[in-house]
Formats: structure tokens, sequence, C-alpha cells
């Protein structure tokens, strides 16, 4: 048996993990930002996402490395971790672009949101539920991702009977 692997095969197992779609959003003041001069809201669609803990409960993202989402979050400690349902493509499709942020609206890329109740945290309306969670480590690797550990302080169910999005049923793929 050959045991070399061509990459278009290893994409091809990669896209076939079942992942969901999440947006995660993040705030953080502008002290000690290196990309901003103003109090920041991040948000983006991830794909990996997990329950890593019941006792404390805590969930693990993994965000790109060189993403703002990824600097904003090690720097405020913090994220909200949003579930999508299955009539929410449009919405992972919306935040897979960089933050449009209209405060006066309270608004980012179109959709409201309002303050998290456990935290500052933007928390979009809409979705099936949310988490918020505050940062216990952050793994760094080689690759191009770095992984994010929460403890979940707070969070809302908003439809219950709800089915979760998945990324194979959004025509989109993300194989590494």
């Amino acid at each position: 048996m050959d045991n070399t692997a061509n990459a278009t095969d290893l994409t091809t197992v990669l896209e076939k993990m079942t992942n969901g779609l999440y947006i995660v959003t993040t705030r953080k003041k502008a002290i000690n930002m290196e990309t901003r001069n103003e109090d920041y809201l991040a948000a983006g669609t991830v794909a990996w996402a997990t329950q890593n803990s019941f006792e404390p409960p805590m969930v693990t993202i993994a965000l790109r490395k060189d993403s703002d989402l990824a600097e904003t979050v090690a720097k405020s400690y913090q994220f909200a971790l949003h579930i999508l349902g299955l009539d929410q493509k449009d919405m992972a499709k919306d935040f897979a672009e960089d933050s449009k942020v209209d405060r006066v609206h309270q608004k980012i890329n179109g959709y409201d949101f309002h303050n998290g109740l456990s935290t500052n945290l933007p928390v979009i309306n809409g979705t099936i539920g949310y988490l918020e969670c505050d940062l216990k480590e952050i793994y760094k690797n080689e690759g191009d991702h770095i992984l994010f550990t929460g403890e979940v302080i707070g969070g809302e169910i908003h439809n219950e009977e709800a089915q979760p999005l998945h990324e194979w049923r959004t025509g989109m793929r993300y194989g590494g």
C-alpha cells in the first residue's frame, strides 16, 4: 500500500469532516491594539468549535492566526459563540467578510446586536443561541489557526427547536 498522500485527497477527506457554522464576536477597547485606535467590535464565521469540558463548561474555537478576530479575542480575553440555524446560511456568509459595524443602530454586518447578559460582548439577535466565554487558554501551533478555550459564563437559548447549520448544508467547504 502506498503511504504517500496527495493534497487533493487530503483536502477531500478534511472536507468530509462534519463542522457546524458559528459566529464569534468580541469587543476590545483600543488600548494596546496594534491595528486600530478606537474601541473595536470584531465578528466572524467559524467552522471549528467544540465543547471540551462539562465542569466547568468550556468550549474551544479555532481562528485564523492573521485575523483581526484572533487578535481581538486574544487581547479582550472574552468571546461570544453564536449557534446558527439551518435557515441562517446567508448570515454565515455575511460574517465571512470583514466586520462592518454601525454603532448608532447597533448592527454588525447589517444584523442587530445587543450587549450580552454576563459581559459587554456584542450578541447577535436571531441566532439559535449563544455562549459568553472568558478566555482561559490560547494554544498556538505551527499551523495557520490558533485555538482559544473559553469558560462559559453566560448564554441564552433563543430557539430550542431549531436545527443547527452544518457546513455541509451551505455548499461552502473548508478543508484546511
